[in-house]
């Protein structure tokens, strides 16, 4: 009888440190895999269409071998990844300048033209239409005839990856929609996010994946919109302004996380039709210009959280009274502070290492 007691003992110990080891586990794998950098050992990274990239102090540093055009850059640690299309029409992507193929056998010939990147653990994840490459994994997308993306339209989390979009019914005679595409067993299957009314479009531009969470950005109706975890969020806009449809003159272009707090980046128009770059920060809404003398439209184009800052790009055109005389001026912010001025490179996104 003791003997059976003490294994029971045994037994129940084992199985306690087993789901406290779990436990703790579990919590390790929520924390940032890198730690975080103090601001003055940080690197940011931008990169051009034309698949250049820059230092923070916009000196070239690298041009992607054999490449026609570059989408995106995302960031691993201190390695960072190039989606985009290559001169010899291979299927791959540029790590931290070099050119890697990826061995994918397509049914079908395709046009191969990555807009989304993505990476977790060894996988790469490219946004290659009408497919999601797994490393070279086909993951084809259902129902996407009349698919289209824009912006920041995949995100991965603990292997799980997102496309965001919007499903093309306007050239249908019908009312847009803002689809959010997920993995189901070998395929990306489709759902339509909520709008206001069915009577109106709408259409997604970002997404942003942490934990089991998603949040997603666009617009729907006459509003700028984010989606957290599928639900309908409407954005506070300072002006009333609408195209000759109804459709709101403002969206939202760009998501991320800084710390607990939900950070949306785009823009909205003003009384003149000019755009004004806005972030929205737990909903509140916040303009943001440099203050230069003729800037007569500006627009957010990314944010990136890290650690407990803001990264925002935004692009401004300055003119002279007339509009005679303009120019392009890329900006980059850390929290409210302008710490980089380019008006001579088109750059695309950027990435903080």
């Amino acid at each position: 009888m003791t003997i059976a007691k003490d294994i029971k003992a045994i037994i129940c110990t084992c199985f306690i440190a087993t789901a406290a080891m779990m436990s703790l586990l579990s919590c390790a794998r929520d924390e940032p895999s890198d730690p975080i950098k103090p601001r003055e050992e940080r690197k940011v990274l931008l990169l051009s269409g034309d698949g250049h990239i820059y230092n923070l102090a916009g000196e070239k540093i690298m041009d992607l071998p054999d490449c026609e055009y570059a989408s995106e850059i995302i960031s691993d640690g201190d390695d960072y990844f190039v989606s985009g299309k290559s001169t010899k029409d291979r299927v791959g992507y540029w790590k931290n300048g070099k050119w890697n193929t990826l061995h994918v056998d397509f049914i079908e010939d395709v046009e191969h033209e990555t807009e989304g990147i993505g990476k977790w653990d060894y996988y790469i994840y490219l946004y290659d239409y009408p497919y999601v490459l797994k490393n070279s994994g086909i993951f084809p997308l259902e129902d996407c005839e009349n698919f289209n993306t824009s912006g920041k339209c995949l995100s991965v989390f603990e292997g799980k990856c997102y496309v965001v979009g919007t499903d093309l019914k306007t050239n249908l005679g019908g009312y847009n929609d803002a689809v959010l595409y997920y993995e189901r067993k070998g395929r990306y299957a489709k759902e339509i996010l909520p709008k206001p009314r069915e009577d109106v479009s709408a259409s997604a531009h970002a997404i942003y994946a942490y934990g089991d969470h998603t949040l997603i950005g666009g617009r729907a109706g006459n509003e700028p919109v984010i989606w957290a975890d599928k639900e309908l969020q409407v954005l506070p806009r300072s002006y009333e302004v609408y195209d000759d449809e109804g459709m709101a003159m403002a969206g939202v272009v760009s998501m991320t996380r800084v710390g607990e707090r939900v950070v949306a980046g785009g823009y909205e128009y003003d009384d003149d039709w000019n755009e004004v770059a806005t972030i929205w920060v737990d909903g509140e809404l916040k303009h943001l210009s440099s203050g230069d003398k003729g800037v007569w439209w500006s627009t957010v184009d990314e944010v990136i959280g890290y650690g407990d800052d803001l990264y925002v790009l935004t692009m401004e055109m300055v003119a002279d009274e007339d509009h005679g005389e303009s120019q392009v001026n890329i900006l980059i912010w850390l929290n409210d502070t302008v710490i980089a001025k380019y008006n001579k490179i088109d750059i695309v996104n950027f990435v903080v290492l």
